[in-house]
């Protein structure tokens, strides 16, 4: 279960959820991202929290938290900033892993830009492509303090159905990074060496307005990595998961839930099909969005 922190902080958003005049509204993604963007002057808040769980032994549980600021410049193009925060319990896992007990750490920010090339109600099908730089103060896996910086380039490909009621919607990811691990090797000195690292993920998501209110859906994500990438490309691992998706929205605030296991990946190790050193056993995610 995610900490108290995140917990009242779900909470919370949900109790406002229901305070909230109730309309009609679309489908969304836990994440799996939409070729839609914010009408120009429309500014969104949204409050993320994901719940990452499960190595090969020991006890490892680590909770992503995002605080965004999005907002529609022109009715193509949207701007986000985002501030990262992240909690690590690690336990029983070295020398993989050393031991972390941290809560709610400062771990980056990061800028997003939005340009959406065609709209899916208006042009049959929806195309848009997303730039996202950051900088990483915490490492996302280890928990560790590191100096990093990446490069999030995105395509979203969207298609509607049965008037807007059925949604499919995929992503293309490319995520290169820069890694410097902030270790002291010595007393005055420290490990300066900066590692290069290509992520490539594919992710993809149907869901369907069953009631007023309430959609359902099923997303799906493919995530490799590839180290040192600028000599060559070589798959190091990969990891494929698969889960239930679901979405409620009255009014201006909306609340997406995702659970997503993972089904299989490689390498793997001791008679497990998963792939457990750069990935989790599952992962829970929550949004929580008010728009205004």
């Amino acid at each position: 279960m995610m900490n108290r922190r995140s917990a009242a902080l779900a909470a919370a958003g949900i109790a406002a959820l229901w305070a909230n005049p109730a309309r009609a509204e679309g489908v969304d993604f836990g994440y799996v991202y939409g070729a839609e963007t914010l009408e120009a002057g429309e500014t969104e808040l949204t409050f993320w929290a994901t719940d990452r769980r499960g190595k090969s032994q020991g006890h490892y549980d680590a909770q992503d938290y995002k605080f965004e600021v999005e907002r529609g410049i022109t009715d193509n193009i949207q701007v986000s900033l985002y501030a990262k925060f992240a909690s690590h319990h690690i336990r029983g896992l070295a020398p993989e892993f050393a031991d972390v007990d941290r809560d709610f750490a400062f771990q980056g920010l990061q800028a997003a830009f939005k340009i959406k090339a065609l709209d899916p109600s208006k042009h049959g099908i929806g195309l848009a492509f997303y730039v996202e730089p950051g900088w990483t103060r915490v490492h996302k896996i280890a928990g560790e303090n590191v100096t990093e910086y990446e490069l999030e380039l995105k395509a979203i490909m969207q298609k509607n159905f049965l008037d807007g009621r059925l949604v499919w919607a995929t992503n293309l990811t490319l995520e290169p990074e820069w890694e410097r691990e902030d270790e002291v090797i010595a007393p005055g000195a420290g490990d300066k060496t900066w590692k290069k690292e290509l992520a490539f993920e594919a992710t993809t998501g149907l869901a369907y307005r069953v009631a007023e209110h309430w959609s359902l859906g099923l997303e799906g994500r493919y995530r490799s990595q590839y180290p040192d990438w600028t000599s060559g490309l070589r798959r190091e691992n990969y990891a494929v998961f698969a889960g239930p998706t679901v979405h409620y929205s009255a009014g201006k605030l909306g609340v997406t839930a995702t659970y997503l296991p993972q089904l299989f990946g490689s390498p793997n190790r001791g008679g497990s099909a998963l792939q457990l050193d750069d990935n989790e056993k599952r992962e829970f995610r929550l949004k929580v969005g008010y728009e205004f």
